[in-house]
């Protein structure tokens, strides 16, 4: 439908066809509008001479989808492309992935895509889009208690808690499921002994995960977490 409106509407072409697609006489062949002068090209070498049937039907519609996404416009795209690296540098767009930079543009939400959002961080957003290991899952009263501990922080320590394990205090333009890797919660050491609860959360902002001992109540969590995001330490080699 979007590769050639004018074929797509007709009721007994390509796939949706159910008859004899020979009948139809359809030929390797496509026909070009340009500035109002038609002209015939070969999809193929001898394509006008080979007519599309049932079994090579699919082929057929890929050599048109290919003509009219790629080689039609190779010229066009190519210069459009040439102007616009000279006005944005390549190295300058490649930091963004095609979901950002399809939101549209003026100054606010250049400089959001450039520096991310600057607005309260959506914990639920971020909880929805977090994955779970050692021993941990989302059900997990740890894991209950943590996002209670974090919805209850102020702006400013949510955005402490980010850059303490992510590197960065805004979140995603997109949202956190555009993080990558997605934020991942692992349990420290393997038992809820007072040894074990006594250390503090620790992260590895290059795989965006936080390593968090089974603490035993709410209040515990937060004072261990707020300490470790305040001293903005984190990365360990455990």
């Amino acid at each position: 439908e979007t590769v050639d409106h004018m074929l797509y509407p007709n009721p007994g072409s390509g796939m949706r066809y159910k008859g004899n697609i020979a009948e139809l006489e359809l030929y390797f062949v496509i026909l070009n509008n340009e500035y109002g002068e038609r002209t015939e090209e070969e999809l193929l070498p001898g394509g006008k001479d080979m007519r599309v049937t049932n079994e090579n039907v699919i082929t057929f519609i890929h050599l048109v989808s290919n003509h009219r996404l790629n080689f039609q416009i190779r010229q066009q795209s190519s210069h459009f492309l040439r102007g616009f690296q000279q006005l944005i540098p390549k190295e300058c767009i490649d930091m963004f992935n095609e979901h950002e930079l399809q939101v549209p543009m003026d100054k606010h939400a250049l400089d959001v895509l450039i520096s991310g959002s600057a607005d309260s961080l959506d914990i639920d957003d971020l909880r929805q889009n977090t994955n779970y290991t050692g021993g941990y899952n989302a059900g997990h009263y740890v894991i209950d208690m943590f996002w209670e501990v974090l919805k209850s922080f102020s702006t400013e320590n949510q955005k402490k808690f980010l850059k303490f394990v992510t590197g960065c205090s805004r979140g995603p333009l997109l949202g956190f499921k555009y993080l990558e890797p997605a934020f991942c919660i692992q349990r420290a050491a393997g038992s809820a002994s007072n040894e074990a609860v006594d250390r503090l959360p620790t992260s590895a902002t290059c795989m965006n995960l936080l390593k968090l001992p089974p603490y035993q109540s709410k209040e515990q969590l937060e004072t261990k977490l707020m300490y470790a995001i305040s001293a903005e330490a984190g990365f360990d080699l455990s």
